[in-house]
């Protein structure tokens, strides 16, 4: 486990990786935090600040300078404003004097030299040379090396009364098998599960279960990435983030500094979520979104249907980042303009490239099952922020509902409630009404479509939609979804079914009528509410949840949108 953890660590860029573990890695060893990682501001050298006791010793200040990899002669002084000595000489000359809180200036101070891997042997005497010159009965160094790190996970954050050795087997399980991302996945899954199987923790142990389960899923990013193979890490990430948010809201209506390391730990999660999802996408989706087939030809299916699955899921997943990009603009302040255009921005970044992506992969113009409502449903939701979008979506939902049309009346392949991949590859099997009718039984894509042509004033779209269900789908159950009172304990961790469903909605009447009857179901509901994640701001958190445990994105959320 040793050599797993220290090559996870020497992988480690410096900005926000091995600078986002360190603080819980602190915390955990009882350390208090009180400078964390932050972009764009004078941090002079030192990248987090801590104070305490290690070992029983005497309560000290520890400064970390914080390398990635191996310290080479280049990042030891090289023409790096990054480079380690300008970094010490700063901490030196103009932290300790200058920058350290008042309250810790009588105490000794510890300048902790960090770096995920080894000290390369031609900077050895260099560095030597250096911290014999700078020690003081006040000031003195420690080198924290990947082998130091490593120990102190180990010991702290997978020690075997809190993370027991199947538990560590299955991570090491989930690291051997990367190349096989569903298996992979099966085992980091088995491996959340046992850290947050056991009820009634207090909050100071769900604090821990939140950091190792950020350490577990940073491990698993690295491996992914050094593998070129990120499907199980995006998958985990996502897995750990819903977990991790549950155990949140079990206290997040609690005051004080537990409460506090709590939310500060699920952060630690949500960065790891926010870096592998950038990843993922920036490598395997954005580079090729603006090319003809060029996604499509990349999953080197063996039929259509593997093409159009894969499709409609990374379209869900890129939408889904936009959305958590627009989310950031909200939660900014007027006062930090500068991030607030940058999220913007890249928010935007992220409904271009979705246009795109439908624009030059003709299979996601028609899904193939039903459920793929919901990835559309995603999808709309982000682009309709920008009213510059509108025509887009109304020409996609137009077509979508045209081939789906064509593909029923002539028995090609409609979308479906199949979900077994082997009855998908047999659709249609039969072209009698019977099985027409069991595989078409119930449906959240037209009601979706209808939906959104309502929202956005297309009134020939919607009057299709209500032509379709009259004239072929008159046995088909039109449905919503909404959270019920067993929805908080449930949707973030797919534990039990819940939420209820608006049956039989009625596109056969007036646009008007169907959104008032709609949206008066959301407020008459009162559960919605209720969700910790929409009680606490953390909205994209359920649309996390329905696109994962493939739930119908609830009708709230869209309400939201169209008052903003």
């Amino acid at each position: 486990m040793k050599l797993i953890l220290k090559q996870y660590l020497s992988s480690l860029r410096e900005r926000g990786e091995l600078d986002a573990i360190l603080p819980d890695l602190l915390s955990q060893l009882g350390l208090n935090v009180y400078s964390r990682p932050g972009r764009g501001t004078l941090q002079r050298g030192v990248d987090v600040g801590a104070v305490g006791s290690l070992d029983g010793g005497p309560e000290k200040v520890y400064l970390f300078s914080i390398k990635a990899g191996d310290l080479t002669r280049r990042d030891w002084d090289g023409d790096s404003d990054q480079s380690l000595r300008p970094s010490l000489n700063e901490i030196i000359d103009a932290y300790i004097p200058n920058r350290l809180p008042v309250e810790h200036r009588g105490k000794n101070i510890v300048i902790c030299i960090c770096f995920g891997g080894d000290i390369q042997e031609q900077v050895r005497e260099q560095l030597k040379g250096f911290i014999d010159r700078n020690t003081t009965t006040k000031i003195t160094f420690e080198e924290w090396n990947g082998d130091k790190l490593a120990d102190l996970i180990q010991s702290n954050f997978l020690r075997e009364d809190l993370l027991p050795e199947h538990a560590r087997s299955r991570l090491r399980k989930s690291l051997a098998l990367l190349d096989e991302p569903k298996a992979s996945y099966k085992h980091f899954f088995s491996l959340i599960k046992s850290l947050v199987g056991v009820d009634n923790r207090k909050d100071v142990e769900r604090i821990t279960v939140l950091r190792q389960m950020s350490i577990c899923l940073w491990i698993l990013f690295a491996w992914a990435r050094e593998a070129g193979n990120m499907e199980s890490a995006y998958l985990s990430s996502e897995l750990a983030l819903l977990h991790g948010w549950k155990l949140v809201s079990m206290c997040a209506e609690k005051k004080g500094k537990v409460t506090q390391g709590v939310g500060t730990a699920f952060l630690s999660i949500f960065s790891a979520y926010q870096q592998i999802c950038s990843e993922f996408l920036a490598t395997n989706v954005l580079p090729h979104a603006g090319k003809m087939h060029a996604i499509s030809s990349a999953v080197r299916a063996s039929c259509s249907l593997d093409i159009n699955l894969k499709l409609f899921d990374l379209l869900g997943r890129l939408a889904m980042s936009g959305i958590w990009a627009y989310w950031g603009v909200q939660r900014c302040s007027d006062v930090e303009g500068e991030a607030k255009q940058q999220m913007l921005q890249e928010a935007w970044m992220y409904a271009s490239s979705v246009k795109a992506l439908i624009s030059n992969n003709p299979t996601l113009l028609l899904p193939e099952k039903d459920d793929q409502a919901i990835d559309i449903f995603i999808t709309v939701s982000l682009l309709a922020l920008d009213a510059n979008n509108h025509n887009d979506i109304k020409n996609w939902l137009a077509e979508i509902l045209e081939r789906a049309s064509f593909a029923y009346r002539v028995h090609g392949r409609y979308p479906c409630i199949l979900s077994s991949y082997s009855e998908l590859l047999s659709h249609p099997k039969s072209g009698d009404k019977e099985y027409r009718e069991n595989v078409t039984s119930g449906s959240i894509l037209y009601p979706t479509i209808a939906l959104w042509s309502a929202l956005l004033d297309d009134e020939e779209t919607y009057r299709k939609v209500a032509l379709l269900k009259e004239k072929h789908l008159q046995h088909c159950n039109f449905q919503f979804w909404y959270p019920d009172e067993h929805s908080e304990e449930h949707l973030y961790t797919d534990s039990d079914s819940h939420g209820a469903v608006l049956s039989h909605v009625c596109v056969e009447k007036l646009k008007e009528k169907f959104l008032e009857q709609v949206f008066g179901e959301c407020e008459q509901s009162p559960y919605f509410k209720d969700l910790s994640a929409a009680k606490y701001g953390w909205w994209p958190l359920i649309v996390v949840a329905c696109r994962l445990y493939r739930l119908p994105v609830p009708l709230q959320l869209v309400a939201g949108f169209c008052r903003k």
